[in-house]
């Protein structure tokens, strides 16, 4: 536990390096050019403002305040990532990186990875290298995700995939999914026979196809895999056990 000293002189740092780094453009009430929030994607422009402040907070930590310093956080304890908010709300300050990097695998990762995950995602993730696409619903496997059929199947080092994932938030500007696949389809329960994975979006087999909706948005995706690859290093838990892992990724929810 922080002793209230020690808090009031981070609040006072603090407050100084807020005064001096956070652009005018990332607080409430600036008109934005164009992105406001980044989520990790190379794809999207940002402003220079907000890009500014992506660089600022991730240097500092406070993208993910409460990772370990090595992961690319602050190492905020539970005394101290109060302030940090409190402080961001006083200046109308606007997060400086949001989406599913920082908010759900990372996380997940952070908890269930390896060392090795963890060194090599975590860091990138903190400062916004990189957007996350969720590849859960399936056609057929929707609101029963157990029923989902998309294969990985063993091939040497790597996981050779095949299959379709649908409803895919912003795959279109993703350079990552990580994604629920079956990897033994002889499972005795559909539950069981389902593995975690991470993969890259930018490979030959995969196509992504954005859905309009009624209201001409195309922020959801089709993702198809056909022999698209991943190395079996980027497996997630246990070989058969991602029933678990996607619990657990959907509790930082």
């Amino acid at each position: 536990m922080t002793d209230s000293n020690a808090v009031a002189e981070f609040r006072r740092e603090l407050r100084d390096w807020l005064a001096e780094n956070c652009p005018p453009g990332v607080r409430d009430g600036a008109e934005p050019t164009v992105e406001t929030t980044p989520w990790g994607s190379s794809t999207i422009p940002l402003d220079s403002d907000s890009r500014l402040w992506l660089e600022r907070m991730a240097q500092r930590g406070f993208t993910v305040p409460t990772w370990p310093v090595k992961y690319g956080g602050a190492g905020l304890d539970r005394d101290l990532y109060p302030v940090l908010i409190e402080e961001l709300k006083r200046i109308n300050a606007r997060t400086p990186l949001t989406g599913r990097g920082v908010n759900y695998i990372g996380p997940t990762i952070l908890e269930l990875g390896t060392d090795e995950q963890k060194a090599k995602w975590l860091p990138g993730i903190a400062r916004g290298e990189g957007g996350w696409a969720m590849g859960y619903s399936e056609p057929g496997a929707g609101s029963d995700l157990a029923n989902l059929r998309t294969r990985a199947e063993i091939d040497g080092d790597d996981f050779v995939i095949n299959g379709q994932k649908i409803w895919t938030t912003m795959a279109h500007d993703a350079t990552h999914i990580f994604m629920l696949v079956r990897t033994d389809p002889d499972a005795p329960k559909k539950q069981q026979g389902i593995s975690f994975i991470l993969a890259p979006m930018d490979q030959p087999g995969v196509e992504v196809r954005t859905i309009r909706t009624l209201a001409g948005e195309t922020e959801f995706c089709e993702v198809f895999f056909d022999d698209a690859r991943t190395p079996r290093a980027n497996l997630v838990g246990e070989l058969n056990k991602g029933w678990t892992m996607a619990k657990a990724l959907l509790s930082f929810e």
